[in-house]
């Protein structure tokens, strides 16, 4: 059954007007901080440095050339004694920015710890505080390791620590309501995985969403500016993004595995293999120093592209061949995942741009929305078909006139109680039978037997049902089952009968009478008998009572 044109451009508005709504907001959320939040100011005056002599002021943001490999010192004179203790933020790791008050070093960037290539320094904020001594000194930005002598310098912000926060915050607005959304969405999947559990319906690829999610957190979390601020740059940050990154794929490859038509694709564990050697081995090569993580990404990246290709084949040639509806959302979902994949490595690699991460976090939250959209569908067809089980297994085992359990149901726990015979200390089997049942049936009609019928059954219910299991297991007869009571045979009998008293004096007019043989499992010494004796036994006690309840009548 092929997908519906009209339905498939309908969804991709849908989305994209989901996106523009994301858009919005995180520009509004950008403006709203910068006005009703602490505040940082621009420092983009009050600047110069030093050439040939001369002094050469410069307003940020700047573009300054010099000779090929000559360092660059910006000196700034418009802070003031009011800016003591508040912090100065701007970004140069790129320069590996160092930021001094006369001779005191406030901020030196060093990635020693952990090497990042230039997209992952040009996101580093590089901030410093100013002592509390500080009375309007002289502050100087040196900015070196520029090959064609070109430095692109960014703003510079001052403010309380708290404003310089909210607005690196502001700035990665768009990240943080991703990140957001992606939480969300996890626990969405957690919450239907488990509910799904609890019903017994097997369907794996909810958890697999919901892994996938946990690295996307922990992946766009660590990788963002703020995160690194926070953490000083500390190099367990980096190593929680980068491991995030390389394991990104492997959920989705379960996700894959797990899909009805795509069971048999064993090239995806080999796919599977790859990601989890790719990660041992850069371990390996990073412990011992040969290579660093960000001279290895391209590894990662490589098997990402080849992964990407070889799915998409796989999910278009299952397509082909079933035409099933659920395979297609997955195969268009999947698609828009290479789709933001693919401009993220283009951006990375070929244009270096450093918010490089924000196609692929369109393209997870686009895929992610399709594809728990698909699931929930199936979910929603799966639990119906599991709840029509469950209501016909019921009816099968119940017993349509009392709502007892039947000869069936009665049937099914005996062979149980044969299987588990040796785990019960002690166990009560009572078989019932409805005196006079035919001789009303004869002389009032089936209505009033069936009356009767229903009637004994309450009785059978409300005196036994609260120990154990109760049936009707034949037009007049019925049985109860109870395992580990402290209750004697004569205690129960007489439980019994107090029901049937109770009836018998609320309801005068038919009178009814239960016969009862009860058995145990085990024999007065301990020993325990087998489960035919124990019928036997118990439906022999019944018949001498029913002859005995004759002779009194």
């Amino acid at each position: 059954m092929h997908y519906s044109k009209s339905k498939a451009i309908e969804n991709a508005l849908a989305l994209l007007i989901c996106l523009a709504i994301l858009l919005v907001f995180s520009r509004h959320i950008h403006a709203g901080w910068n006005t009703a939040l602490p505040r940082v100011s621009n420092v983009s005056d009050s600047w110069y440095y030093i050439q040939d002599g001369r002094k050469i002021e410069v307003s940020l943001p700047a573009s300054i050339s010099l000779d090929p490999g000559e360092d660059l010192t910006l000196y700034c004179d418009g802070l003031t004694q009011e800016n003591a203790l508040q912090v100065l933020t701007t970004r140069g790791a790129v320069y590996r920015l160092k930021i001094l008050l006369g001779d005191q070093v406030l901020y030196q960037y060093d990635d020693a710890s952990f090497p990042r290539n230039e997209q992952m320094a040009s996101k580093v904020n590089c901030t410093a505080t100013l002592p509390n001594h500080f009375s309007g000194e002289t502050v100087s930005f040196t900015y070196t390791d520029s090959a064609d002598g070109v430095y692109d310098i960014a703003k510079v912000y001052v403010g309380t620590s708290d404003a310089v926060v909210f607005y690196h915050c502001s700035r990665d607005a768009f990240t943080l309501i991703t990140v957001f959304i992606m939480a969300v969405l996890g626990v969405l999947t957690v919450c239907i995985s488990l509910y799904l559990r609890y019903m017994h319906v097997s369907e794996k690829r909810f958890g697999d969403i919901a892994c996938f999610l946990l690295f996307c957190v922990f992946w766009f979390l660590t990788d963002s500016s703020l995160a690194q601020m926070i953490s000083g740059s500390s190099p367990v940050i980096r190593y929680i993004s980068f491991y995030a990154f390389m394991m990104l794929a492997v959920p989705m490859l379960h996700f894959i595995q797990n899909t009805e038509n795509m069971k048999n694709c064993h090239i995806i564990d080999i796919i599977i293999y790859f990601f989890y050697g790719n990660a041992i081995l850069q371990s390996f090569l990073n412990y011992f120093d040969l290579f660093d993580f960000v001279d290895m990404l391209f590894l990662t990246h490589i098997l990402l592209f080849a992964g990407i290709v070889v799915l998409m084949t796989l999910l278009i040639g299952a397509y082909r061949k079933n035409g099933d509806k659920e395979l297609y959302t997955i195969l268009v979902s999947f698609g828009v995942l290479a789709g933001g994949g693919v401009l993220s490595l283009i951006s990375y690699w070929l244009f270096e741009i450093s918010s490089y991460e924000v196609f692929f976090e369109l393209g997870i939250v686009v895929f992610i929305i399709l594809l728990i959209r698909v699931l929930i569908v199936t979910m929603v067809q799966n639990l119906k078909f599991k709840t029509e089980s469950i209501v016909y297994q019921r009816l099968a085992k119940e017993d349509q006139l009392t709502g007892m359990k039947n000869r069936r149901a009665f049937d099914e726990m005996l062979t149980k109680i044969e299987e588990n015979i040796t785990s019960y200390r002690n166990l009560f089997l009572v078989f019932m039978d409805l005196n006079c049942l035919k001789k009303v049936n004869d002389t009032l009609g089936h209505h009033v037997g069936d009356e009767l019928i229903i009637a004994a059954a309450q009785c059978v219910e409300k005196a036994f049902g609260p120990y154990g299991s109760c049936f009707r297991i034949g037009g007049d007869e019925f049985c109860a089952i109870m395992p580990d009571i402290a209750l004697s045979e004569q205690q129960l009998s007489e439980m019994l009968d107090k029901e049937i008293r109770l009836y018998n004096h609320t309801c005068t007019k038919y009178q009814i009478s239960i016969a009862r043989g009860i058995s145990n499992l085990r024999d007065s010494a301990g020993n325990l008998k087998t489960v035919s004796d124990w019928k036997q036994e118990a439906d022999m006690k019944m018949y001498q009572n029913k002859g005995w309840i004759k002779r009194i009548e």
